[in-house]
Protein backbone atom coordinates (compact mmCIF):
# COMPACT_ATOMS: atom_id res chain seq x y z
CA UNK A 1 0.00 0.00 0.00
CA UNK A 2 1.31 3.40 -0.79
CA UNK A 3 0.43 6.68 0.34
CA UNK A 4 0.88 10.09 -1.16
CA UNK A 5 2.33 12.93 1.18
CA UNK A 6 1.61 16.68 -0.69
CA UNK A 7 3.62 19.30 0.79
CA UNK A 8 2.81 22.65 -0.16
CA UNK A 9 5.07 25.77 -0.10
CA UNK A 10 3.32 29.12 -0.27
CA UNK A 11 6.55 31.64 -1.32
CA UNK A 12 5.93 35.45 -0.73
CA UNK A 13 7.22 38.86 -2.20
CA UNK A 14 10.64 38.57 -3.90
CA UNK A 15 12.69 35.90 -4.81
CA UNK A 16 16.26 35.85 -6.05
CA UNK A 17 17.19 32.84 -8.44
CA UNK A 18 20.20 32.72 -10.73
CA UNK A 19 20.71 36.41 -10.04
CA UNK A 20 16.90 36.54 -11.52
CA UNK A 21 14.22 38.57 -9.58
CA UNK A 22 11.07 36.63 -9.58
CA UNK A 23 7.98 38.89 -9.03
CA UNK A 24 6.36 38.51 -5.60
CA UNK A 25 3.57 37.14 -7.08
CA UNK A 26 2.50 34.20 -4.49
CA UNK A 27 3.07 30.69 -6.30
CA UNK A 28 2.67 27.28 -5.36
CA UNK A 29 4.53 23.94 -5.71
CA UNK A 30 3.94 20.42 -4.85
CA UNK A 31 6.29 18.15 -3.55
CA UNK A 32 5.72 14.11 -3.24
CA UNK A 33 6.82 11.54 -1.06
CA UNK A 34 6.34 8.14 -2.00
CA UNK A 35 6.39 5.83 1.51
CA UNK A 36 6.06 1.89 1.14
CA UNK A 37 4.36 -0.05 4.11
CA UNK A 38 5.28 -3.34 5.16
CA UNK A 39 3.12 -5.30 7.22
CA UNK A 40 5.73 -8.33 8.94
CA UNK A 41 5.05 -11.49 10.97
CA UNK A 42 7.62 -12.21 13.77
CA UNK A 43 8.02 -16.24 14.63
CA UNK A 44 9.64 -16.19 17.83
CA UNK A 45 11.46 -18.86 19.67
CA UNK A 46 10.70 -20.35 22.89
CA UNK A 47 13.49 -22.35 24.53
CA UNK A 48 13.14 -24.82 27.40
CA UNK A 49 15.08 -27.45 29.12
CA UNK A 50 13.69 -31.14 29.46
CA UNK A 51 14.70 -34.67 30.24
CA UNK A 52 17.62 -33.52 32.79
CA UNK A 53 19.55 -36.70 34.38
CA UNK A 54 22.34 -37.38 36.67
CA UNK A 55 24.38 -40.44 35.42
CA UNK A 56 27.82 -41.74 37.32
CA UNK A 57 29.87 -44.87 36.72
CA UNK A 58 29.08 -46.33 40.21
CA UNK A 59 25.75 -44.95 39.97
CA UNK A 60 25.18 -44.56 43.39
CA UNK A 61 24.21 -40.79 42.61
CA UNK A 62 26.64 -38.92 44.17
CA UNK A 63 29.85 -37.10 42.20
CA UNK A 64 32.40 -39.30 43.95
CA UNK A 65 36.29 -38.21 43.85
CA UNK A 66 38.15 -40.25 40.56
CA UNK A 67 35.12 -40.39 39.24
CA UNK A 68 33.82 -39.49 35.78
CA UNK A 69 29.81 -38.30 35.68
CA UNK A 70 27.92 -36.01 33.84
CA UNK A 71 24.24 -34.17 33.28
CA UNK A 72 22.44 -34.72 30.00
CA UNK A 73 19.20 -33.07 28.93
CA UNK A 74 17.35 -31.79 26.20
CA UNK A 75 17.06 -28.29 24.52
CA UNK A 76 13.81 -28.34 22.66
CA UNK A 77 13.03 -24.76 20.91
CA UNK A 78 9.02 -25.21 21.15
CA UNK A 79 8.37 -22.00 19.31
CA UNK A 80 8.29 -21.63 15.37
CA UNK A 81 11.32 -19.05 15.51
CA UNK A 82 14.96 -19.82 14.76
CA UNK A 83 17.18 -19.55 18.45
CA UNK A 84 20.28 -18.18 17.53
CA UNK A 85 23.65 -19.00 18.30
CA UNK A 86 22.41 -20.54 21.31
CA UNK A 87 24.93 -21.33 24.11
CA UNK A 88 25.03 -23.21 27.27
CA UNK A 89 26.57 -21.32 30.68
CA UNK A 90 27.37 -23.94 33.90
CA UNK A 91 28.22 -22.44 37.18
CA UNK A 92 27.42 -23.47 40.97
CA UNK A 93 25.54 -21.23 43.09
CA UNK A 94 27.46 -22.08 46.13
CA UNK A 95 31.21 -21.48 46.22
CA UNK A 96 32.67 -23.86 44.09
CA UNK A 97 33.99 -27.00 46.06
CA UNK A 98 37.29 -27.97 45.60
CA UNK A 99 38.56 -30.82 43.16
CA UNK A 100 34.85 -30.71 41.07
CA UNK A 101 35.85 -29.81 37.24
CA UNK A 102 33.14 -29.34 34.88
CA UNK A 103 32.38 -27.82 31.39
CA UNK A 104 31.49 -24.48 32.13
CA UNK A 105 30.19 -23.07 28.35
CA UNK A 106 29.07 -25.06 25.45
CA UNK A 107 28.38 -23.87 22.41
CA UNK A 108 24.96 -25.25 20.60
CA UNK A 109 24.79 -22.60 17.46
CA UNK A 110 21.78 -21.74 15.86
CA UNK A 111 18.50 -24.17 16.85
CA UNK A 112 15.42 -24.28 14.30
CA UNK A 113 11.95 -23.96 15.14
CA UNK A 114 10.48 -26.78 16.51
CA UNK A 115 13.07 -28.90 16.76
CA UNK A 116 15.78 -29.84 19.99
CA UNK A 117 19.15 -30.81 20.53
CA UNK A 118 20.55 -33.55 23.60
CA UNK A 119 23.37 -32.01 25.46
CA UNK A 120 25.69 -34.02 28.06
CA UNK A 121 27.95 -32.29 30.20
CA UNK A 122 31.15 -33.93 31.61
CA UNK A 123 31.31 -33.85 35.54
CA UNK A 124 34.47 -34.83 37.06
CA UNK A 125 35.86 -35.33 41.36
CA UNK A 126 39.64 -35.72 41.30
CA UNK A 127 41.21 -36.96 44.49
CA UNK A 128 40.97 -33.43 45.94
CA UNK A 129 36.83 -33.52 45.99
CA UNK A 130 34.99 -32.01 49.09
CA UNK A 131 32.28 -33.59 50.32
CA UNK A 132 29.27 -31.45 50.22
CA UNK A 133 26.46 -30.47 47.69
CA UNK A 134 27.17 -29.07 44.36
CA UNK A 135 24.78 -26.69 42.85
CA UNK A 136 24.38 -26.40 39.74
CA UNK A 137 22.67 -23.28 37.82
CA UNK A 138 22.66 -24.42 34.17
CA UNK A 139 21.16 -21.92 31.66
CA UNK A 140 20.64 -21.82 27.94
CA UNK A 141 21.64 -18.40 26.54
CA UNK A 142 20.13 -17.14 23.42
CA UNK A 143 22.06 -14.09 21.48
CA UNK A 144 18.98 -12.13 21.36
CA UNK A 145 17.62 -12.92 25.04
CA UNK A 146 15.56 -15.09 24.10
CA UNK A 147 16.43 -17.47 27.42
CA UNK A 148 14.88 -20.23 28.61
CA UNK A 149 14.23 -20.48 32.41
CA UNK A 150 17.26 -21.83 34.08
CA UNK A 151 18.01 -25.15 35.34
CA UNK A 152 19.03 -25.71 38.76
CA UNK A 153 20.61 -29.08 40.22
CA UNK A 154 21.87 -30.25 43.64
CA UNK A 155 24.35 -33.30 43.61
CA UNK A 156 25.69 -34.71 46.66
CA UNK A 157 29.74 -35.01 46.34
CA UNK A 158 31.68 -37.44 47.96
CA UNK A 159 35.43 -36.81 49.43
CA UNK A 160 38.15 -39.60 48.40
CA UNK A 161 37.88 -42.97 49.57
CA UNK A 162 41.07 -45.34 48.84
CA UNK A 163 40.97 -48.58 47.30
CA UNK A 164 43.25 -51.43 48.17
CA UNK A 165 44.49 -54.01 45.83
CA UNK A 166 45.47 -56.95 46.74
CA UNK A 167 46.49 -60.58 45.90
CA UNK A 168 43.67 -62.52 48.69
CA UNK A 169 44.90 -66.00 47.98
CA UNK A 170 46.80 -68.24 45.31
CA UNK A 171 46.68 -72.22 44.61
CA UNK A 172 49.97 -73.87 42.29
CA UNK A 173 48.70 -77.06 40.57
CA UNK A 174 49.82 -79.64 38.18
CA UNK A 175 47.94 -81.40 35.33
CA UNK A 176 48.01 -84.88 37.38
CA UNK A 177 48.19 -83.42 40.88
CA UNK A 178 52.15 -84.58 41.02
CA UNK A 179 55.36 -83.24 41.24
CA UNK A 180 56.47 -79.55 40.52
CA UNK A 181 58.54 -81.07 37.56
CA UNK A 182 60.96 -78.99 35.13
CA UNK A 183 59.76 -78.98 31.52
CA UNK A 184 56.37 -79.82 32.50
CA UNK A 185 53.34 -77.28 33.48
CA UNK A 186 52.56 -75.44 36.32
CA UNK A 187 49.45 -73.47 36.57
CA UNK A 188 48.91 -70.86 39.28
CA UNK A 189 45.01 -69.67 40.24
CA UNK A 190 45.42 -66.18 41.94
CA UNK A 191 42.16 -64.17 43.48
CA UNK A 192 42.55 -60.19 43.17
CA UNK A 193 40.95 -58.79 45.75
CA UNK A 194 40.21 -55.19 46.49
CA UNK A 195 39.84 -54.62 49.86
CA UNK A 196 39.61 -50.69 50.56
CA UNK A 197 36.93 -48.37 50.92
CA UNK A 198 36.93 -47.00 47.56
CA UNK A 199 36.68 -48.64 43.96
CA UNK A 200 39.47 -49.14 42.29
CA UNK A 201 39.86 -47.86 38.30
CA UNK A 202 41.52 -49.06 35.21
CA UNK A 203 42.42 -52.49 37.41
CA UNK A 204 46.01 -54.23 35.52
CA UNK A 205 47.35 -57.61 36.58
CA UNK A 206 50.86 -58.35 34.86
CA UNK A 207 52.69 -62.31 35.47
CA UNK A 208 56.30 -61.69 35.60
CA UNK A 209 58.81 -64.60 35.74
CA UNK A 210 61.94 -62.53 37.07
CA UNK A 211 64.39 -65.47 36.63
CA UNK A 212 66.14 -66.82 33.58
CA UNK A 213 64.82 -69.80 31.82
CA UNK A 214 61.29 -69.60 33.13
CA UNK A 215 58.75 -69.31 29.95
CA UNK A 216 55.00 -68.14 29.76
CA UNK A 217 52.99 -71.07 28.30
CA UNK A 218 49.51 -69.28 28.27
CA UNK A 219 48.29 -66.46 25.47
CA UNK A 220 48.39 -63.87 28.09
CA UNK A 221 50.09 -62.72 31.09
CA UNK A 222 48.82 -59.34 31.24
CA UNK A 223 44.84 -58.52 32.24
CA UNK A 224 43.17 -55.13 31.77
CA UNK A 225 40.08 -55.99 34.40
CA UNK A 226 38.88 -52.73 34.42
CA UNK A 227 37.39 -51.40 37.60
CA UNK A 228 36.91 -53.42 40.68
CA UNK A 229 34.63 -52.35 42.95
CA UNK A 230 34.82 -52.51 47.03
CA UNK A 231 35.04 -55.76 48.03
CA UNK A 232 34.79 -57.49 44.69
CA UNK A 233 37.37 -60.32 43.68
CA UNK A 234 38.43 -61.36 40.32
CA UNK A 235 40.06 -64.92 39.37
CA UNK A 236 42.55 -65.40 37.27
CA UNK A 237 45.02 -68.36 35.82
CA UNK A 238 48.48 -68.49 34.45
CA UNK A 239 50.25 -71.10 33.02
CA UNK A 240 53.97 -71.39 32.77
CA UNK A 241 57.23 -73.63 33.39
CA UNK A 242 60.88 -73.82 34.03
CA UNK A 243 63.34 -75.62 31.44
CA UNK A 244 65.89 -77.97 32.24
CA UNK A 245 68.48 -75.10 32.69
CA UNK A 246 66.41 -73.72 35.40
CA UNK A 247 68.84 -74.30 38.89
CA UNK A 248 67.15 -72.92 41.65
CA UNK A 249 65.12 -75.01 43.90
CA UNK A 250 62.04 -72.48 44.17
CA UNK A 251 60.33 -70.56 41.08
CA UNK A 252 59.12 -67.28 41.87
CA UNK A 253 56.20 -65.32 40.20
CA UNK A 254 55.48 -61.91 40.91
CA UNK A 255 52.39 -60.66 40.42
CA UNK A 256 52.59 -56.80 39.79
CA UNK A 257 49.13 -54.87 40.18
CA UNK A 258 48.55 -51.17 39.45
CA UNK A 259 45.65 -49.05 39.05
CA UNK A 260 45.13 -45.64 37.96
CA UNK A 261 46.69 -43.79 40.48
CA UNK A 262 49.41 -46.19 41.10
CA UNK A 263 49.25 -46.20 44.74
CA UNK A 264 46.52 -48.21 46.01
CA UNK A 265 48.04 -51.84 44.72
CA UNK A 266 50.12 -54.06 46.38
CA UNK A 267 52.08 -55.97 44.48
CA UNK A 268 53.06 -59.56 45.45
CA UNK A 269 55.58 -62.51 44.94
CA UNK A 270 54.49 -66.16 44.94
CA UNK A 271 57.42 -69.46 44.83
CA UNK A 272 56.67 -72.77 44.40
CA UNK A 273 58.96 -75.52 45.22
CA UNK A 274 60.52 -78.09 42.34
CA UNK A 275 60.04 -81.55 43.34
CA UNK A 276 57.28 -80.67 45.68
CA UNK A 277 54.47 -83.10 45.66
CA UNK A 278 51.03 -82.16 45.04
CA UNK A 279 48.48 -84.85 46.12
CA UNK A 280 45.45 -83.44 44.45
CA UNK A 281 44.52 -81.21 41.59
CA UNK A 282 44.34 -77.77 42.84
CA UNK A 283 45.94 -78.38 46.17
CA UNK A 284 46.53 -75.01 48.30
CA UNK A 285 50.43 -74.84 48.47
CA UNK A 286 51.37 -70.84 48.46
CA UNK A 287 48.86 -69.10 50.03
CA UNK A 288 49.10 -64.75 49.33
CA UNK A 289 48.39 -62.06 51.76
CA UNK A 290 45.08 -63.84 53.01
CA UNK A 291 42.65 -60.54 54.18
CA UNK A 292 38.93 -60.67 54.97
CA UNK A 293 37.08 -57.65 53.08
CA UNK A 294 35.65 -55.11 55.16
CA UNK A 295 31.88 -55.65 55.44
CA UNK A 296 30.32 -54.42 52.57
CA UNK A 297 27.00 -52.92 53.29
CA UNK A 298 24.58 -52.93 50.43
CA UNK A 299 21.43 -50.33 50.51
CA UNK A 300 18.35 -52.12 50.58
CA UNK A 301 15.04 -51.31 50.50
CA UNK A 302 12.74 -53.25 52.78
CA UNK A 303 9.35 -51.99 51.69
CA UNK A 304 7.34 -54.66 49.28
CA UNK A 305 6.17 -51.66 47.56
CA UNK A 306 9.33 -50.64 46.38
CA UNK A 307 10.21 -54.30 44.79
CA UNK A 308 8.95 -56.12 41.82
CA UNK A 309 6.86 -52.75 40.38
CA UNK A 310 4.54 -53.89 37.91
CA UNK A 311 5.40 -52.71 34.38
CA UNK A 312 3.08 -51.71 31.64
CA UNK A 313 4.19 -51.52 27.87
CA UNK A 314 1.51 -48.83 26.88
CA UNK A 315 3.10 -45.08 27.31
CA UNK A 316 0.68 -42.05 27.31
CA UNK A 317 3.14 -39.29 25.15
CA UNK A 318 0.84 -36.61 26.63
CA UNK A 319 0.96 -37.27 30.22
CA UNK A 320 3.30 -35.49 32.01
CA UNK A 321 4.85 -35.77 35.82
CA UNK A 322 6.52 -33.58 38.89
CA UNK A 323 7.37 -35.29 41.64
CA UNK A 324 8.78 -33.49 44.48
CA UNK A 325 9.85 -35.19 47.63
CA UNK A 326 11.54 -32.49 50.08
CA UNK A 327 12.61 -34.26 53.31
CA UNK A 328 16.10 -31.81 54.50
CA UNK A 329 15.46 -28.85 55.73
CA UNK A 330 17.85 -28.43 58.63
CA UNK A 331 20.31 -29.03 55.81
CA UNK A 332 19.10 -25.50 54.22
CA UNK A 333 18.02 -23.57 57.56
CA UNK A 334 20.27 -22.64 60.29
CA UNK A 335 18.54 -23.45 63.89
CA UNK A 336 16.10 -26.11 62.83
CA UNK A 337 16.98 -29.56 64.03
CA UNK A 338 16.63 -32.86 62.19
CA UNK A 339 13.47 -33.47 63.76
CA UNK A 340 12.01 -31.14 61.57
CA UNK A 341 13.15 -33.10 58.80
CA UNK A 342 9.91 -34.84 56.46
CA UNK A 343 11.56 -38.80 57.13
CA UNK A 344 11.49 -40.68 53.87
CA UNK A 345 10.35 -38.07 51.78
CA UNK A 346 12.87 -38.77 49.08
CA UNK A 347 12.05 -42.26 49.37
CA UNK A 348 8.58 -41.24 48.76
CA UNK A 349 9.23 -39.03 45.71
CA UNK A 350 12.07 -41.73 44.13
CA UNK A 351 9.83 -44.70 44.24
CA UNK A 352 6.56 -42.94 42.77
CA UNK A 353 8.43 -41.80 39.83
CA UNK A 354 9.52 -45.27 39.09
CA UNK A 355 5.39 -46.17 39.46
CA UNK A 356 5.12 -43.19 37.14
CA UNK A 357 7.21 -44.40 34.22
CA UNK A 358 6.89 -48.51 34.59
CA UNK A 359 3.59 -48.42 35.26
CA UNK A 360 1.14 -44.99 35.07
CA UNK A 361 2.56 -44.57 31.10
CA UNK A 362 4.65 -41.78 31.84
CA UNK A 363 7.57 -41.30 29.26
CA UNK A 364 11.14 -40.89 31.14
CA UNK A 365 11.54 -37.70 29.36
CA UNK A 366 7.93 -36.34 30.79
CA UNK A 367 9.24 -37.39 34.51
CA UNK A 368 10.18 -34.30 36.55
CA UNK A 369 11.56 -35.55 39.78
CA UNK A 370 13.06 -33.07 42.27
CA UNK A 371 14.51 -34.10 45.83
CA UNK A 372 14.55 -31.51 48.66
CA UNK A 373 13.58 -28.68 46.26
CA UNK A 374 14.01 -25.02 46.74
CA UNK A 375 11.78 -21.99 45.65
CA UNK A 376 12.76 -21.61 42.91
CA UNK A 377 13.21 -25.10 42.02
CA UNK A 378 9.71 -25.89 42.30
CA UNK A 379 8.44 -23.11 40.25
CA UNK A 380 10.38 -23.56 37.38
CA UNK A 381 9.17 -27.44 37.53
CA UNK A 382 5.81 -26.36 37.77
CA UNK A 383 6.18 -23.73 35.00
CA UNK A 384 7.71 -26.30 32.16
CA UNK A 385 5.03 -28.87 33.02
CA UNK A 386 2.67 -26.24 32.73
CA UNK A 387 3.63 -25.15 29.09
CA UNK A 388 4.37 -28.97 28.00
CA UNK A 389 0.75 -29.40 28.33
CA UNK A 390 -0.66 -26.54 27.27
CA UNK A 391 1.16 -27.38 24.04
CA UNK A 392 -0.26 -30.96 23.61
CA UNK A 393 -3.75 -29.79 23.54
CA UNK A 394 -6.69 -31.79 24.61
CA UNK A 395 -4.55 -35.20 25.09
CA UNK A 396 -2.61 -33.31 27.78
CA UNK A 397 -2.60 -34.85 31.63
CA UNK A 398 -0.83 -33.74 34.49
CA UNK A 399 0.41 -35.76 37.97
CA UNK A 400 1.74 -33.55 40.82
CA UNK A 401 3.34 -35.57 43.52
CA UNK A 402 4.65 -34.05 46.49
CA UNK A 403 6.09 -35.18 50.07
CA UNK A 404 6.94 -32.76 52.16
CA UNK A 405 5.90 -29.64 54.57
CA UNK A 406 2.85 -27.70 54.20
CA UNK A 407 1.56 -24.84 55.87
CA UNK A 408 -0.97 -22.50 56.16
CA UNK A 409 -0.86 -18.55 56.74
CA UNK A 410 -2.46 -17.93 60.20
CA UNK A 411 -4.03 -14.84 59.55
CA UNK A 412 -5.75 -16.33 56.21
CA UNK A 413 -5.37 -19.88 56.43
CA UNK A 414 -4.14 -19.98 53.12
CA UNK A 415 -2.26 -23.74 52.54
CA UNK A 416 1.59 -23.65 50.95
CA UNK A 417 3.56 -25.70 50.27
CA UNK A 418 7.23 -25.30 51.53
CA UNK A 419 10.05 -25.74 50.00
CA UNK A 420 13.31 -26.53 51.90
CA UNK A 421 14.74 -23.23 51.81
CA UNK A 422 11.86 -21.30 53.22
CA UNK A 423 11.60 -20.98 57.21
CA UNK A 424 8.01 -21.95 58.67
CA UNK A 425 8.01 -18.35 60.23
CA UNK A 426 7.94 -16.88 56.98
CA UNK A 427 6.06 -17.67 54.43
CA UNK A 428 6.42 -14.52 51.73
CA UNK A 429 8.44 -17.44 49.70
CA UNK A 430 7.07 -20.24 49.72
CA UNK A 431 4.55 -21.49 47.31
CA UNK A 432 0.40 -20.86 47.45
CA UNK A 433 -1.77 -24.52 46.39
CA UNK A 434 -3.97 -22.24 44.95
CA UNK A 435 -1.28 -20.59 42.17
CA UNK A 436 -0.22 -24.69 41.60
CA UNK A 437 -3.85 -25.55 41.43
CA UNK A 438 -4.56 -22.38 38.84
CA UNK A 439 -1.25 -22.82 37.32
CA UNK A 440 -2.40 -26.59 36.41
CA UNK A 441 -5.65 -25.35 35.14
CA UNK A 442 -4.59 -22.97 32.99
CA UNK A 443 -2.88 -25.37 31.12
CA UNK A 444 -6.07 -26.64 29.71
CA UNK A 445 -4.72 -30.50 30.37
CA UNK A 446 -8.29 -32.89 30.35
CA UNK A 447 -6.93 -34.58 33.59
CA UNK A 448 -4.59 -33.04 36.82
CA UNK A 449 -3.98 -35.47 39.53
CA UNK A 450 -2.14 -34.14 43.03
CA UNK A 451 -1.25 -36.48 45.02
CA UNK A 452 -0.06 -34.60 48.82
CA UNK A 453 1.73 -36.44 51.52
CA UNK A 454 2.02 -33.46 53.76
CA UNK A 455 -0.02 -31.79 56.13
CA UNK A 456 -1.38 -28.69 56.09
CA UNK A 457 -1.68 -28.06 59.84
CA UNK A 458 1.83 -26.69 60.93
CA UNK A 459 2.45 -30.33 62.31
CA UNK A 460 4.42 -32.78 59.75
CA UNK A 461 5.83 -36.33 60.14
CA UNK A 462 5.84 -36.34 63.68
CA UNK A 463 7.43 -32.97 64.37
CA UNK A 464 6.99 -31.58 61.33
CA UNK A 465 7.63 -27.29 61.26
CA UNK A 466 5.94 -26.97 64.31
CA UNK A 467 8.42 -26.34 66.21
CA UNK A 468 9.10 -22.85 64.28
CA UNK A 469 5.12 -22.56 64.63
CA UNK A 470 4.18 -24.01 67.78
CA UNK A 471 0.41 -24.01 66.66
CA UNK A 472 -1.82 -25.72 64.50
CA UNK A 473 -4.68 -23.78 62.11
CA UNK A 474 -6.86 -25.75 59.88
CA UNK A 475 -6.40 -24.60 56.60
CA UNK A 476 -9.18 -23.15 54.36
CA UNK A 477 -10.62 -25.76 51.46
CA UNK A 478 -8.95 -24.68 47.72
CA UNK A 479 -11.20 -23.27 45.68
CA UNK A 480 -9.97 -25.12 42.67
CA UNK A 481 -11.23 -25.17 38.93
CA UNK A 482 -10.42 -27.14 35.78
CA UNK A 483 -10.12 -30.72 35.57
CA UNK A 484 -8.56 -31.22 39.25
CA UNK A 485 -8.83 -33.94 42.05
CA UNK A 486 -6.45 -33.73 44.77
CA UNK A 487 -5.49 -37.16 47.39
CA UNK A 488 -4.60 -35.26 50.23
CA UNK A 489 -2.47 -37.58 53.59
CA UNK A 490 -4.73 -36.07 56.20
CA UNK A 491 -7.72 -34.26 57.25
CA UNK A 492 -8.82 -31.09 59.14
CA UNK A 493 -5.78 -30.65 61.82
CA UNK A 494 -4.22 -34.08 61.44
CA UNK A 495 -0.73 -34.66 60.53
CA UNK A 496 0.79 -37.17 57.85
CA UNK A 497 2.66 -39.64 59.78
CA UNK A 498 5.78 -41.76 58.33
CA UNK A 499 5.48 -45.84 58.06
CA UNK A 500 8.63 -46.60 59.56
CA UNK A 501 8.52 -50.30 58.84
CA UNK A 502 7.64 -49.69 55.05
CA UNK A 503 10.63 -45.99 55.07
CA UNK A 504 7.51 -44.47 53.38
CA UNK A 505 4.59 -41.82 54.27
CA UNK A 506 1.87 -43.65 55.51
CA UNK A 507 -0.84 -42.07 52.60
CA UNK A 508 2.30 -43.31 49.92
CA UNK A 509 2.80 -46.46 51.10
CA UNK A 510 -0.70 -47.54 50.50
CA UNK A 511 -0.48 -45.45 47.41
CA UNK A 512 2.10 -47.12 46.16
CA UNK A 513 0.88 -50.74 48.03
CA UNK A 514 -2.91 -50.08 45.67
CA UNK A 515 -0.95 -49.15 42.15
CA UNK A 516 1.14 -52.00 42.53
CA UNK A 517 -1.45 -54.70 43.32
CA UNK A 518 -4.00 -53.39 40.75
CA UNK A 519 -0.98 -52.59 38.14
CA UNK A 520 -2.83 -49.48 37.50
CA UNK A 521 -6.01 -50.43 36.35
CA UNK A 522 -7.78 -49.05 38.84
CA UNK A 523 -10.54 -46.00 39.22
CA UNK A 524 -9.70 -43.20 41.34
CA UNK A 525 -13.15 -44.08 43.27
CA UNK A 526 -11.79 -47.29 44.13
CA UNK A 527 -7.92 -45.60 44.71
CA UNK A 528 -9.72 -43.14 47.01
CA UNK A 529 -11.45 -46.58 49.24
CA UNK A 530 -8.47 -48.10 49.47
CA UNK A 531 -5.82 -45.54 50.58
CA UNK A 532 -8.78 -44.09 53.30
CA UNK A 533 -9.54 -47.49 55.14
CA UNK A 534 -5.96 -48.44 54.93
CA UNK A 535 -4.33 -45.57 56.33
CA UNK A 536 -7.02 -44.78 58.73
CA UNK A 537 -6.56 -48.12 60.19
CA UNK A 538 -3.30 -48.41 60.35
CA UNK A 539 -1.85 -45.04 61.80
CA UNK A 540 -4.22 -45.76 64.50
CA UNK A 541 -2.22 -49.00 64.80
CA UNK A 542 0.71 -48.26 64.26
CA UNK A 543 1.30 -44.36 65.20
CA UNK A 544 -1.87 -43.94 67.72
CA UNK A 545 -2.47 -41.44 65.77
CA UNK A 546 -5.40 -40.32 63.80
CA UNK A 547 -5.48 -39.18 59.92
CA UNK A 548 -7.86 -39.78 58.07
CA UNK A 549 -7.12 -39.21 53.51
CA UNK A 550 -9.68 -36.68 51.77
CA UNK A 551 -10.09 -36.31 48.16
CA UNK A 552 -10.42 -32.79 47.09
CA UNK A 553 -12.55 -32.60 43.69
CA UNK A 554 -12.97 -29.34 41.62
CA UNK A 555 -16.50 -28.44 40.52
CA UNK A 556 -16.39 -29.62 36.92
CA UNK A 557 -15.03 -32.74 37.63
CA UNK A 558 -17.19 -33.82 40.99
CA UNK A 559 -19.98 -36.13 38.96
CA UNK A 560 -17.09 -37.81 36.68
CA UNK A 561 -13.87 -38.17 38.89
CA UNK A 562 -14.62 -41.15 40.69
CA UNK A 563 -14.44 -43.81 37.18
CA UNK A 564 -11.41 -41.84 35.86
CA UNK A 565 -8.73 -44.36 35.41
CA UNK A 566 -4.99 -44.35 34.66
CA UNK A 567 -5.21 -47.04 32.61
CA UNK A 568 -7.90 -46.94 29.77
Amino acid sequence: MKSRLILIFIIVGSLVVNGQVISGKSSKKKVTFTKTQRSVVTKLPDLIITGEKFVDENQNNFINANEQSYISLTVQNIGEGVAENVSIKVSTRNVVLQGLEFEKLKSLGDLQGNSSKDITIPIYGNVDLEEGIAEFMIEVLEERGFDAFPLEIKIETKGFASPKVIVADAVFSTEDGGLIKLNYPINLKVIIQNIGEGDARNVIIEFKLPNANCIFLGENNRFETGNLKRGETMELEFLFTATRRYILDQIPVLIDLQESLNKYAKDTTLYVGLEQRLTARNEVVISGVTTVAPEIKRASLTSDADKNIPVNLTKHPYRYALIIGNEDYARYQRGLDTETNVEFARNDASIFKEYAIKTLGVDELNAHLLLDATTGEICQKIDLVSKLASKSGEQAEIIFFYAGHGLPDEQSKTPFLIPVDVAGTNLNAAIKMDDIYKKFAESGARRVTVFLDACFSGGGRDAGLIAARSIKVKAKENLMLGNLVVFTASSGEQSAMPYEDEQHGMFTYYLLKKIKESKGDISYGELSDYITKNVSLESLRVNQKEQDPKVNVSSDVENVWQSWRFIQ
